[in-house]
């Protein structure tokens, strides 16, 4: 080998060295900083998506609620963060979560021409009749897991079926439910494992038709259970997780608010949670209604976490974990 030969190879040999250097070095610098990554923002695209759906229309908001007196950071109101924090905490491994502010939020997703007329004004109240469209219309273009933002996540979704819906929880409207759950599921948390599926299309089609006929009682029919009925029928091989939703007590009775607002309780959760329990959710329409909760509604989040309710110790147990004197 010539002298030419041998300069040429050791400059490639430099070359390759300083590639390497170079590019070890960039990994650690934006392991010590992230915001040095150009494609930081493309990170986590590739996971599922948990849909959070927050409702800025109505008296939830904290913009209503408390005249906007709380930091403009706050998601919505102090419980609503600490839940989310709960969601985030336990799926950021296996999921992105995306977050739906309200109807505007809705139009920039699904595009205002594909509302339906009456949820094209960005303050239309959005109740039962409005959400099932939302619901419906969210996963049947984009699929994913759509999960009430009123949820204590406890432990991880983990892995969910390529190839099956899946349906959570129980009915809460039922006192009891048996060992097999009730015979029509929660609609809190639902998995579409693809995008434009039938079920989620037809059912997206039902409830814009009837937000569209704007006929009387939408709200108290509970149009979602018969919606159910028939559609379940029609695709059969729908899945339904009752058990990894903590609705229901040992015994099948329905965790109350009394239960998960119980103060005095010393670290000691006063209803079982089992190992596949997976969230725990809370009824935003009962808490609102009830008066007598008013108080925890007025709570931040520092006191929450300071205080004795049980709750305190659910977010624990899906922020940190739960503390060691804790026998749930």
């Amino acid at each position: 080998m010539d002298s030419f030969a041998k300069l040429i190879l050791a400059l490639l040999i430099l070359f390759l060295a300083a590639c390497v250097f170079a590019l070890y070095h960039s990994k650690k610098l934006i392991e010590e900083n992230v915001f040095l990554d150009k494609h930081l923002l493309e990170r986590g695209l590739d996971k599922p998506v948990i849909w959070l759906y927050y409702d800025t229309a109505d008296v939830n908001s904290r913009n209503w609620y408390d005249f906007g007196a709380r930091s403009s950071r706050a998601i919505n109101m102090p419980y609503m963060n600490l839940c989310y924090e709960t969601i985030v905490a336990q799926n950021q491994n296996e999921y992105r979560v995306e977050v739906i502010t309200g109807l505007a939020g809705v139009a920039q997703l699904l595009g205002i021409e594909a509302l339906p007329a009456r949820l094209q004004n960005p303050i239309q109240s959005v109740n039962e009749a409005e959400i099932n469209w939302i619901r419906a219309a969210v996963l049947a273009k984009f699929g994913g897991l759509w999960l009430d933002p009123h949820t204590i996540c406890i432990r991880p979704f983990g892995p969910l079926p390529e190839d099956r819906t899946v349906f959570y929880g129980t009915d809460l409207d039922e006192t009891y439910a048996g060992q097999e759950g009730t015979a029509i599921p929660g609609f809190r948390c639902i998995w579409a494992p693809q995008s434009n599926m039938p079920l989620f299309n037809d059912w997206e089609l039902t409830c814009r038709g009837r937000l569209d006929a704007t006929a009387g009682g939408q709200q108290i029919r509970g149009d979602a259970k018969w919606d159910w009925t028939n559609l379940s029928s029609r695709y059969p091989g729908v899945q339904v997780d009752y058990a990894a939703e903590g609705g229901r007590k040992h015994g099948g009775k329905r965790i109350q608010l009394e239960d998960i607002l119980a103060t005095g309780i010393e670290g000691k959760i006063p209803f079982n949670l089992p190992p596949y329990t997976v969230y725990v959710p809370l009824l935003w329409t009962e808490l609102r209604d009830r008066e007598i909760f008013g108080w925890f509604l007025r709570m931040n989040e520092d006191q929450i976490m300071e205080s004795d309710i049980t709750v305190r110790y659910l977010f624990e147990k899906g922020l940190i974990g739960p503390p060691v004197d804790i026998k749930a």
